[in-house]
């Protein structure tokens, strides 16, 4: 997480590891590639280390959804659709995200990625075919992806405002 945090120009496995104290490639490359993660139990210890440093009663939760500039289509959800970072229509994907804010800090929580109605219909199905999008794979809206972190969320019993 150091590296991906940093101010490093390029975030792939090479700069990162050698920005980490006593980093070797190899290692992050092997850790990176091999490990299987359980991202629900990695999410729901996380989010008990954020409440712990920054959980206060005033606390407040955010949504919000930023843009990722593509030039290809390989991606998931990669289409012609708005990009906040860029304040205009272009070619991106788009992610949701949920974020605390507490008079202690802030951090980011959860994450989901916005796939366009579009990429649902037959047009789109090899591309989803080739993008190894699940087969149960169903269209969500953006405030729908918001509603499904913050049940997540309550069903953790954590950083919950009042």
């Amino acid at each position: 997480m150091v590296g991906q945090f940093s101010e490093l120009e390029r975030k792939s496995i090479e700069p990162i590891a050698l920005t980490v104290q006593d980093g070797k490639v190899r290692s992050m490359q092997r850790f990176i590639s091999d490990v299987v993660w359980d991202e629900e139990k990695v999410l729901y210890k996380y989010r008990g280390l954020v409440n712990e440093d920054l959980g206060d009663p005033k606390g407040v939760l955010i949504f919000d959804e930023t843009g990722f500039l593509k030039k290809g289509n390989d991606s998931v959800g990669v289409a012609k659709q708005y990009c906040g970072s860029i304040g205009k229509i272009e070619n991106c994907q788009v992610g949701v995200f949920a974020a605390y804010a507490s008079a202690h800090g802030y951090a980011l929580l959860d994450k989901r990625l916005f796939i366009p109605e579009k990429w649902f219909t037959e047009e789109y199905a090899g591309r989803r075919k080739k993008c190894d999008v699940l087969e149960e794979t169903e269209f969500k809206s953006k405030p729908q992806l918001a509603v499904e972190m913050l049940r997540g969320l309550q069903n953790q019993e954590t950083l919950l405002p009042k």
